[in-house]
C-alpha cells in the first residue's frame, strides 16, 4: 500500500493493466481505475475495505466514460494488445488464376480476353461478437456480467482486435458502422442499463421478464466463490431498486415475487454432487443453489412462448422479513396458496418406476437447453401405467438432483390454467415442492413441479405457510 501511494512507473505494471494505461493516454484521459489496484483485496484475515469499496462498483462502471475489456486475457498477464493478425507474413502478390477473366453478360456464359482489372477478390466472414465477447475468457466470469450491463461504452480487446459496444450499438475495426447479425437474440437480449431504463416504462417488466433474462444469463457464467452468488449481481440490483422504487430480496423483486419463484435447475455434469452455495441463503430463492437456473414461460417474449392470458397468479405473498443487513438466511417469507401433501399409495399418487427425462413428462413449454437432465420423480395416479398418456401426472425437478426418498412432500400450487380445454401438452398447474425442516414451523423448498393433472388440488383450500 505505501508504494502505490508514493506513486509507481507503468514499466512495473502486468502487461494487461500496461496495455490499459496505453490506451486510455491515446484516448486523452487522465484517469484509469483498475479495481485490483484500487481496492484492497479481500484476505481470510480482513476484508473491510473490499466491504466499503465492492459496494461502490456499480456506481464506478456506470459513471466511467469508458470500460476497457482484455476479452483474450485469462489473468493480468495477458494484455489488451496484440499483434495484427497475419502482420508477421510478408505480402506479395498471389494471384489466384493464371489469366484474369471477365464475363461477357449479354453473351451468355461466353468468357473472353484477359482484363486485369477483374481480378477475383476474396473477403472472410467478420469474427462472432458471441466467440470475442461472450465466449471469451473474461466473458465467462460471473463478476464481469454486471460490469458489462452497467458501463454505458465498452472496449473489448482481443486478440482479434478491438470490439466496442454502446447503448446504440455493437460493431468492430472489421464492421464499424455496426456488426450485421442478429447479436440481440444470439446474446440472449442483454442490454445496458441505460437501454433497460430508457426502453422499460413499466416496472413489472423490468423487474420481470428483464430480470429473469440476466438471471438466467448470469447463473451460467464461472464464480470462484459461490458465496459471491447474490455480491456479483448486486450491482445491477442497485440502479434497479433506484429506478422502480421496489424492494430486493435475495435475488427477486417485491413486485414480481411470486412468478419468480417459479425456477428450476438445469443439469449438472453427471456425477457431480450437487450442494446448497455458501451462505445460507433462503432456500426459495434461485441464490440457495450453485449452478444454472431457469424460470418457466410467464411472458409472450420467453421462448418457448406462453399466452398468459390463459393462466393466472393463484398464490399472494402474505408477508417477509426484510433483509437484515448482511445476513440474508434470516429473510423469510410467508405466502397464501393451495398446496397438498403427497401420500404416496394405492389411494393416492404414487411414483412411477420407469425412466424418462424430463421432455418425455414436461407438463408446459419444454425449455431449449438440452441439458435439462432427467426428472427427480414422476407422481402419477395408481391406475396409470407406463404406457398413460401422462395427463394425471406430476414432473419434479429436485433443486439438489434427485431424491431417493419422496416421501412427505407437499405440492405448492403458484400458476394455474384458467380452465381445462387447453392443448394436451400444457400445464394446468406449476408450484414449488416443499418440505418441513426438521421439527421447524416453516418449510424449505426443495424443488419445482409442474402438471397435467387439472384435479391435483380438488378439495383443498388456500392456506397460509412460512418459507425458510
Amino acid at each position: 500500500m505505501p508504494s502505490l501511494l508514493a506513486g509507481f512507473s507503468d514499466a512495473a505494471l502486468p502487461k494487461t493493466f500496461k496495455d490499459a494505461v496505453w490506451i486510455t493516454r491515446q484516448l486523452g484521459k487522465r484517469y484509469l481505475w483498475i479495481d485490483s489496484l484500487c481496492i484492497i483485496q479481500p484476505t481470510a484475515e480482513d476484508n473491510s475495505d473490499w466491504t466499503i469499496e465492492g459496494s461502490k462498483m456499480s456506481d464506478i462502471y456506470r459513471n466511467s466514460w469508458l470500460t476497457i475489456a482484455a476479452s483474450s486475457a485469462s489473468n493480468s498477464l495477458g494484455g489488451c494488445l496484440f499483434g495484427r493478425l497475419g502482420s508477421e507474413f510478408e505480402i506479395g502478390p498471389a494471384p489466384l488464376f493464371e489469366r484474369a477473366i471477365r464475363r461477357d453478360w449479354e453473351g451468355g456464359e461466353n468468357i473472353f480476353d484477359r482484363n486485369p482489372d477483374w481480378l477475383p477478390t476474396v473477403r472472410p466472414n467478420p469474427p462472432s461478437w458471441v466467440n470475442i465477447v461472450q465466449k471469451s475468457p473474461l466473458g465467462s466470469r460471473a463478476w464481469v456480467l454486471q460490469e458489462r450491463i452497467l458501463s454505458r461504452r465498452t472496449l473489448y480487446a482481443s486478440v482479434q482486435g478491438f470490439f466496442w459496444e454502446c447503448a446504440e450499438k455493437r460493431a468492430s475495426v472489421y464492421e464499424p458502422l455496426g456488426c450485421s447479425f442478429d447479436y440481440m437474440f444470439r446474446d440472449n437480449g442483454l442490454q445496458t442499463i441505460n437501454q433497460l431504463l430508457a426502453e422499460e416504462q413499466q416496472p413489472e417488466s423490468l423487474l420481470g421478464f428483464r430480470w429473469r433474462r440476466i438471471v438466467e444469463y448470469y447463473t451460467r457464467l464461472r464464480l470462484t466463490f459461490e458465496s459471491d452468488r447474490l455480491p456479483a449481481i448486486a450491482g445491477l440490483a442497485k440502479p434497479l431498486g433506484i429506478h422502480t422504487g421496489d424492494t430486493y430480496l435475495v435475488g427477486h423483486w417485491e413486485t414480481t415475487l411470486c412468478s419468480s419463484l417459479l425456477w428450476f435447475r438445469l443439469a449438472d455434469e453427471e456425477g457431480v454432487e450437487v450442494r446448497p452455495a455458501e451462505g445460507g441463503l433462503p432456500s426459495w430463492s434461485w441464490a440457495a443453489m450453485p449452478g444454472a437456473v431457469k424460470f418457466t414461460s410467464l411472458d409472450s417474449r420467453d421462448y418457448p412462448t406462453r399466452q398468459m392470458d390463459d393462466y393466472q397468479m393463484v398464490a399472494t405473498i402474505a408477508s417477509y422479513t426484510r433483509l437484515d443487513g448482511r445476513v440474508p438466511q434470516h429473510t423469510t417469507l410467508k405466502i397464501t396458496g393451495r398446496h397438498r401433501l403427497v401420500e404416496l399409495g394405492q389411494t393416492d399418487l404414487r411414483i412411477l418406476t420407469i425412466r424418462k427425462t424430463i421432455s418425455d413428462f414436461w407438463a408446459g413449454h419444454v425449455p431449449t437447453s438440452a441439458d435439462i437432465g432427467q426428472l427427480g420423480a414422476v407422481l402419477t395416479k395408481p391406475y396409470e401405467d407406463e404406457f398413460s398418456d401422462d395427463k394425471m401426472s406430476v414432473g419434479i425437478i429436485y433443486d439438489a438432483g434427485e431424491r431417493k426418498s419422496h416421501e412427505g412432500l407437499v405440492l405448492f400450487q403458484i400458476l394455474s390454467a384458467l380452465r381445462n380445454d387447453l392443448a394436451a401438452a400444457e400445464a394446468r398447474h406449476e408450484g414449488l415442492v416443499l418440505r418441513r425442516r426438521g421439527s421447524a414451523k416453516g418449510f424449505e423448498r426443495i424443488g419445482f413441479f409442474t402438471s397435467q393433472y387439472w384435479g391435483l388440488f380438488d378439495g383443498t383450500e388456500p392456506e397460509t405457510v412460512e418459507l425458510i
